[in-house]
Parts: structure tokens; sequence; C-alpha cells
């Protein structure tokens, strides 16, 4: 007996995949729920609609028959709620106007020229600095790739485009593992990483394969989705460009209405399919089973240090400044050094060969005023007697230091013998640094160079530095002149500041993983005008922060926040950079922190970190003769603890348009004192003892440890 067939819209499956895929970031990975954005963009867009079908048809559409009308804005919406980031109200309205606007405007005998959700983002980000796009948001794991794999097979194959959506991947895959791992020598999984992401797949099974946007014509659809593919993969790997396949979408719409008049087809219309219940049975049950695998637990420095005994000296923390605009990048790099200052050299990868005039040594000091000004804050509250009616107006923010783990760099020697590939391309002594920069053919070379000049390269050094030497870049060596050091006070080293145009804005974490011992810990303080800095291809964790916590922790503060910090990073997954604190903090801003545990860095600590455009204003110059740029300045802290395995590729960075201020901070609220014999304070005490409850419940969530773990 044939099963029973039932008659369904396939943009269903679109909307209802969707919101599964909200529910995952809202649930899974942590995603501030942005109510007010999800109402206005769904909203706005099933209204602009209406009315936009309203003036068409000349004529009130009715309610009833409101999938003809209204349910190609809602997959629109959809898509928009996934992947636009905005702070303001009116960027969501705006976006979701522009997006219905283009269905309208913008068609060719009856068909859209541009995917609707594809044009409302890239003409909001053109028109408006306040919105932006969060390519990490999603994450990168198997799990999730094959989990989005299966639901948009199905929501293209409802909609007969699956055609388009292999072309794109199959094509974008293999350049990219042409160019990652036959050109440039990364090992696999840092291939891996760069096509499992969730906004890639995403992209490539919901807007791409959009049936009224897409060539009719079968053979041309596939050649037109493997353009564009071509297009996302050129401008993201040889320009430095983030989100390109939508923008490469966007450039290749025009096409499709020239392509569909010299090559004929029948063209696509919506229309009810048949809903065959056993077939999707057993779909859905392969769904469910890939959701039930769906687990959230699941899934230093820039460059690396040579000794001259065995080798085995590790980096373990580190403290980067990283100041960005534009294609202008400024990094300080922290030396906490102990030791034979003979034995001290460091090798990082840099894009350019650097002028003398590029690197510069500052004061330390900038390290400690941007650690203790930014750093997680404990804050006291007291409570006020019930019986009395006496207030406490007593706020007082604590710091306990957090334990740092050291250093330990060591160094590199004299001229090479022989020709090894290893070009010497600059040589400068600033402040108390010889410095070199160095282009080598192959890693061999320089590893030999190395070798021969008395220091030993760190076990797995060499596989790493290939794929740099690949790439074209250049190798910033340091190591310290005698003579020069005898002339400064102490036995320290001075921070390095380096600057360089490109535009490239990273961190080369792997280089440094030669030297690994286990997890390292790196904390970057990022400047720039814009908003905060958050990275690209991984996700950016914010920390639970204003939760309150039991009173002992006041005497242990700082293990109380490794305990956290640790727990946190685990939950998340490892493969996450976790946001300590955002702020905006350029001179014209008064509130600077709230509560403040330190000073906020003055205008001269600006330009000593790096910031250059507030140069003019603090009576520094500014080398490139630039203009300052204005004040704004926009500071934001991240803590990386990285490895191995969960850091497959190198940290990738960019700017957003979030100025919304955070910090980690932690409330402990001490007791009222005084005579609390009266009706509304025996209703205090037990109100007390359900919060102390909740306190524990709270810590126990924050660090996976009982009370019992801890040393009260």
């Amino acid at each position: 007996m044939p099963a029973k067939r039932y008659a369904y819209d396939p943009r269903y499956f679109q909307v209802f995949f969707q919101l599964v895929f909200m529910v995952y970031g809202l649930l899974y990975l942590g995603w501030t729920a942005e109510w007010g954005h999800y109402l206005l963009c769904i909203g706005g867009a099933v209204t602009f609609n209406y009315l936009a079908e309203t003036f068409r048809q000349g004529r009130w559409p009715g309610l009833a028959n409101w999938r003809s009308w209204g349910l190609s804005a809602l997959v629109s919406a959809m898509s928009l709620c996934l992947l636009l980031k905005t702070g303001h109200w009116y960027i969501s309205l705006l976006a979701a106007f522009l997006t219905v606007a283009s269905k309208y405007l913008f068609r060719i005998r009856g068909k859209h020229i541009f995917n609707p959700s594809a044009f409302g983002i890239v003409a909001t980000l053109v028109i408006t600095r306040d919105a932006w796009l969060s390519p990490g948001q999603w994450g990168s794991s198997v799990v999730l790739f094959f989990f989005i794999l299966t639901l948009g097979t199905i929501v293209v194959t409802r909609v007969q485009k699956l055609d388009t959506s292999l072309a794109f991947l199959l094509t974008f895959g293999f350049l990219t593992w042409w160019r990652q791992v036959y050109v440039l020598g990364w090992p696999v999984d840092y291939f891996l990483h760069s096509i499992t992401t969730g906004s890639l797949l995403l992209f490539a099974f919901f807007m791409i394969s959009d049936p009224r946007t897409s060539p009719n014509h079968p053979v041309v659809r596939v050649l037109w989705a493997s353009s564009v593919a071509f297009g996302a993969f050129y401008f993201a790997a040889f320009e430095w460009k983030y989100n390109t396949s939508i923008w490469a979408l966007v450039l290749a719409a025009p096409l499709v209405p020239l392509l569909d008049r010299i090559f004929k087809a029948n063209p696509f219309a919506w229309r009810p399919a048949p809903f065959l219940w056993k077939t999707d049975m057993r779909k859905t049950a392969a769904l469910v089973i890939l959701i039930t695998m769906i687990s959230h637990d699941a899934t230093a420095f820039c460059g690396f240090y040579v000794s001259k005994a065995d080798g085995t000296l590790k980096n373990k923390t580190s403290q980067v400044i990283l100041v960005h605009d534009g294609d202008r990048s400024t990094i300080t790099m922290y030396n906490d050094f102990k030791g034979n200052l003979e034995d001290f050299a460091m090798v990082v990868p840099v894009p350019v060969v650097l002028k003398e005039k590029d690197i510069k040594v500052v004061d330390e000091k900038i390290f400690k005023t941007l650690n203790e000004y930014s750093q997680p804050r404990l804050v006291e509250y007291y409570d006020e007697n019930p019986c009395d009616m006496r207030v406490y107006d007593m706020l007082k923010g604590k710091v306990a230091g957090l334990a740092q783990n050291e250093t330990v760099v060591v160094g590199y020697g004299s001229t090479r013998k022989k020709d090894l590939g290893v070009r010497i391309e600059a040589k400068y002594l600033v402040g108390e640094y010889d410095i070199l920069i160095l282009s080598a053919k192959e890693s061999q070379g320089l590893r030999t160079w190395l070798t021969e000049n008395g220091y030993k390269i760190p076990a797995g050094a060499e596989e790493v530095l290939e794929p740099y030497i690949r790439s074209n870049l250049k190798f910033f060596v340091v190591k310290v002149n005698e003579a020069e050091k005898k002339k400064l006070p102490g036995n320290f080293l001075r921070p390095i500041q380096i600057s360089f145009r490109s535009p490239k804005f990273m961190l080369p974490i792997r280089l440094g993983m030669a030297n690994a011992d286990g997890d390292q810990d790196m904390i970057v303080y990022a400047f720039c005008k814009r908003g905060r800095i958050e990275c690209t291809n991984y996700r950016t964790v914010s920390l639970p922060t204003g939760k309150n916590v039991p009173l002992f922790v006041e005497n242990n503060f700082g293990n109380f926040y490794a305990n956290l910090f640790q727990h946190q990073w685990k939950m998340e997954g490892k493969a996450v950079t976790m946001l300590e604190y955002a702020w905006d903090v350029s001179p014209k801003t008064y509130l600077k922190c709230d509560p403040c545990i330190a000073s906020a860095p003055s205008r001269q600590d600006l330009v000593q970190a790096g910031v250059w455009w507030m140069a003019g204003r603090s009576g520094a110059d500014d080398e490139d003769g630039e203009e300052d740029g204005g004040e704004n300045v926009y500071f934001t802290r991240l803590h990386v603890r990285y490895n191995r395995k969960a850091f497959p590729q190198d940290l990738l960075f960019q700017e957003t348009a979030n100025t919304g201020n955070f910090q980690t901070r932690y409330v402990i609220t001490h007791p009222a004192t005084g005579d609390l014999n009266c009706p509304e304070g025996k209703k205090y005490f037990e109100e007390l003892k359900e919060r102390r409850k909740d306190e524990l419940e709270m810590l126990t969530h924050l660090t996976g440890r009982g009370t019992t773990d801890w040393d009260l």
C-alpha cells in the first residue's frame, strides 16, 4: 500500500532549521539573546513585504494567504537574525527594509537579481558602520559540520538545488586545500578548521542555494556556484578579507539574468511538495541522532624561543599589546625573562621587512598599568540593617593578583658560515637589542642556519616554520646587545614594539607552540578606534560576570578566578578566546570602568602602548606624518588559553562596531550588623539563608568545584 502523501511548502523546512540553529547558538554556544534585534528583523521584514505586495497588487493581500507574501520574507529575516550583528534597533530595521526592498527593486522577468538577505547584509555594512558579521561565532567542529550538512542537504534537496551547494563547497574546499596544504604546507587540521566553520556551511545551504536568485539551467548553475566559490576564496586567501562568500555572491548576482537569457531552462517556482512519511521519518531519526551527538564539551606568544643549551626552556604565559586601524598594526611584546641575558633570543614571523623606525623599546610599566586596570575584579557590598534602616553606602573593588607563569626565553648566535637560503634583509641596534630581519627559502635551511650559530631549535619548530616561509613571511630575530644593556639600570629586558602595514590582522601563535609544555596562556590588550576586537576563526566568548559568590572568595580570589577560567574554558570546548574586559577609554569618556580598581590609561599610556593616532594630542610626533584620527580609543582584553589540538590556526582578528562595555566582576555581599531583633530582621535572616545557598550553587556553576573542595 503506497505511503500517504501530504502537501507542504519547502520553505517551512528552511524556517524550522533556521530556528534549530538559533536555539543551538543561544543554548549551546551562549549567545546573548538579542530579542529586540530578532523581533525587529522578523516583524519589519514581514511588514515591509506586506506593504510592498499591497503597492504591487493595488489591494491589501489577504492574511489567510500569508504564505504567498510572507513566508519568503520570514526566511530572509531569519538569515539576518543568524548572521548580522548590531547594537542599534534602527540598524536592524534598516537591514530588514533593504532586504525586502531588493526583492522588488532589483528584478528581471519576475526573478530577484540579488539574494535578499545577502543584499540586505552587504548594503547595511556599506551604508552604516554600526553593523558587523561575526564569522567565528559558530565555532568549528566535525560534529557541527555533519549536523549542518545533513540539515542543509534536506533543505536544498526539497528545492532541488543540491547541485548549487555542492558545487560551491567542493570548489571552495579544493581551492582551500590546494592553497593551505599543497602550496603552503599547513597540516590537514589547519585546512579542516577552515572548511568546517558553521558560517561557511550555513551560507552554502541556506543562501547560495536560493532557487529564486541562482541560474535556472543546472549546468550553468554549477559553474556559477563554482565562480562564487573562486571569488570568495581569492579575497579570503590573497586579500585577507572576511565574510567573502556573501560579498562574492552579491557581486556575482547580476550575472544570473544574463545567464538565464543565454541558457534557456524552466524557471523555479515555489510549489507544495509531497511529504513522504516513511522516507522523512528515516531522515528525522538521523537528525535526532546527530542532535544528541552535539555536546558543548565534545569538542603565547607570537614567536618561539631558541636556546644555546638543550632547547628545553618553555613558553607558558605571555602578554601582548595589539593596536590596529585600517591596514596598520602595532604589536608590543612583553619579555618576562629571567636568567643570563647572553642566552636570550626570540624569533617572530612578520609580514614585511621592518624599518628601523618601526621598532622601538617601551617601558614595561605599560603592561602593569593595562593589567591592573582591566583584570578581573571582586566587588564588595554591605547589606543595610532593616531594623534601624542605617545605610552603608560602601562600595570598594578588590583584586587579588593572579599568579603569572614565567615566560623564559634564550638566544641566538653569530652569522652563518655558508649559504643555506637564509638572507639578512636588515640589521638594526634598537635600545639594548641587536635585531635581524631574516628571509628564508625553506625551513631546513633556517633551522640549520640557527643551529650552526650555536642554537638548538625546539622539536616541532621546523614543521611550523615551513608554511610561514612559503607564505613569504620574514623573521624578526632579537638578541641582547651586552654593551648597550650595561648602560641601563636593572637586569630586566624592556618590551619590544614593532609597527607595520599589512592587511593581515593576526597573531601567529602556532610558532610559539614549538616551545609548548601543555596549555599556554596569552593576554591580549587590544586597541582600535571603532569597537571591540574579536576573533574571526575561533569563537569569542564573554566570561560570566556580575555573579554573587560566597564571602570566603574574598580571601582567595586568585584561586577562585583560576578555577573559574579553567572550568569555563573546558565547558566552551577549549577552542575559544575569552573576553575579560571591553571599554571605551577615549580621553573624552568620563566613566572608564565600574567599579574602577586602578587608574585608567592616560594619553601618555596610550601612546606608550602604540596608539599612534593619539600621538599628536599627547605632545609626541606621529612618525608617519598621519592625522591623529580623533580621540576614539576602544580597549579589549582577551585571554587565550591555547594548545596544538584545539588551535590548529593562528589567531585572526577583526574590528567590530560593538561598543558595549564589559568587565569580569564578581560580587560578595556582607551581612547586616547590629540589632536585628525586629520582624523585618527575621525576614532578612530567612532571605540571607536562601541567598547564601544560591551563592554556593553559583560557585559550583562557575568553577565546577563544590564547597568541600575549597580551603575555607
